[in-house]
């Protein structure tokens, strides 16, 4: 089955609507005609009637005329309203005499119209009641076509009904064109995708008409999502590029190790030696693989990092003496801290802390200090640690937060180049973030802020 395009269903829908809106425009204007003129001849009914009796009234020689037969039909004609006279017995003395069935109702002078059917036509007739000079009554019956105007109006509804399939054809017609134009953002959103889906560019963008309307927006949108996926992709690659680097190199060293023991080493001694090698790059790997897991799993919530309400004083604390023992060249920690609690996952904040003070000691002065701050800011916890250790330079302070990012100068150390990046995600999974200032050979200070709650 062929596949119906958009622009041809919100063209028939826009028909559809405007065919329904027609029909109940065209109901509605008839059904005022029809009132209206119902209310024309009603009226027309009660003048004509009305100007007869009021003759009949203050025309002496015209009552005599009626009374003797001597007019014409013509002066009981007044405005296509027929006027029939008849006397206080119900007797037809004069006026038109057009339907007889007429004079077999019986005069009243109520003044309502009646609605009969004569000749299966609808007509409308009404009685008004006058005495004469001597004091006979005289009835005045006036009667009328209901279907007079409306025949005429009826045969406006007529053309308008002939008229109304052009209108709506040049109303799909414009629907179509309109809907078009409306539509060709879309196809350019379309065209786009389609076209890094088959080429993989994900430099291309969707152009914007710069008229600030929804379809613009949602084109923006997806730009700054293309933004966000192509930096994603490339960190990707960076990252698994690093990733492989950081692996072969202690699978290089197991294997040289390995073949070593088994061509070279002819002591238990020499076999320990290699063993032990082979053991602290095992070790070296499956710290990675750790962290590159912890990284999948909060990134993508494959894993769930349940949060308790923690005591941030007593763990940052608790933290501060295990790295006061592990501590070299005589560098001192000292901590400072405010009582906070905060929601948070206490293996995480345990491991964010560890690795900042770590990375104050490894890349501190010999005497030096770090100095570990607590304190809370509205809805956040705020964690600061500075050293005045050897610091980064102005070119690395921007990269350290990237996975593997390490400097030439923290090359020769044993770090992964992991440690600073899983802080921000942690800090980012906690509702924060962490930052940096430093200055190249005079220290550091990170900052990790985190909602509380």
């Amino acid at each position: 089955m062929k596949r119906i395009s958009l622009k041809f269903k919100l063209s028939l829908w826009f028909t559809l609507i405007l065919t329904i809106f027609c029909v109940i425009m065209l109901i509605l204007v008839m059904r005022i005609y029809q009132s209206a003129d119902r209310n024309l001849i009603l009226q027309t009914l009660e003048n004509a009637t009305e100007a007869t009796v009021s003759k009949i009234r203050s025309d002496k020689k015209y009552r005599e005329d009626i009374m003797f037969g001597k007019l014409a039909d013509r002066e009981f004609l007044y405005d296509d309203v027929q006027i029939m006279i008849y006397n206080e017995k119900g007797e037809h003395i004069a006026g038109l005499f057009l339907y007889p069935e007429l004079d077999e109702l019986k005069v009243s002078s109520s003044d309502e119209p009646v609605l009969t059917q004569l000749d299966g036509r609808n007509y409308y007739f009404c009685d008004k009641k006058t005495r004469t000079v001597r004091g006979n009554d005289l009835y005045v019956r006036g009667i009328i076509a209901a279907e007079k105007d409306l025949i005429g109006s009826m045969s406006s509804h007529g053309a308008i009904l002939a008229v109304l399939p052009v209108l709506l054809i040049l109303a799909f017609g414009g629907g179509y064109f309109i809907t078009g134009r409306f539509l060709k953002p879309v196809r350019n959103i379309r065209r786009t995708a389609e076209e890094i889906r088959s080429g993989g560019d994900l430099s291309k963008r969707i152009g914007t008409s710069g008229n600030g309307d929804e379809l613009d927006e949602l084109a923006k949108t997806i730009n700054a999502m293309f933004d966000k996926l192509e930096g994603d992709f490339d960190a990707q690659k960076q990252f698994t590029s690093n990733a492989s680097h950081e692996l072969r190199t202690p699978v290089s060293v197991i294997l040289a190790q390995c073949e070593y023991g088994f061509d070279h080493a002819d002591s238990a001694e020499e076999l320990l030696q290699v063993i032990s090698s082979v053991q602290e790059q095992g070790y070296k790997m499956s710290g990675l693989i750790k962290l590159l897991l912890m990284f999948t799993r909060i990134e993508q919530g494959t894993e769930h990092y349940p949060k308790t309400e923690t005591d941030l004083t007593a763990l940052i604390r608790s933290v501060c003496e295990d790295m006061r023992i592990i501590a070299e060249k005589d560098i001192t920690v000292t901590e400072q801290l405010e009582p906070v609690t905060a929601n948070v996952n206490r293996e995480m904040l345990t491991l964010l802390t560890v690795n900042l003070i770590q990375n104050a000691l490894r890349y501190g002065r010999e005497n030096g200090f770090v100095k570990v701050k607590l304190s809370e800011s509205e809805d956040m916890a705020v964690i600061t640690v500075e050293d005045n250790g050897a610091g980064i330079s102005e070119e690395d302070l921007p990269h350290i937060w990237e996975r593997f990012y390490r400097s030439d100068r923290s090359r020769s150390s044993k770090g992964l180049g992991l440690g600073l990046a899983l802080v921000k995600q942690i800090a980012e999974f906690h509702g924060g973030l962490a930052e940096a200032e430093s200055e190249e050979g005079k220290g550091s200070c990170f900052t990790v802020r985190i909602r509380k709650t």
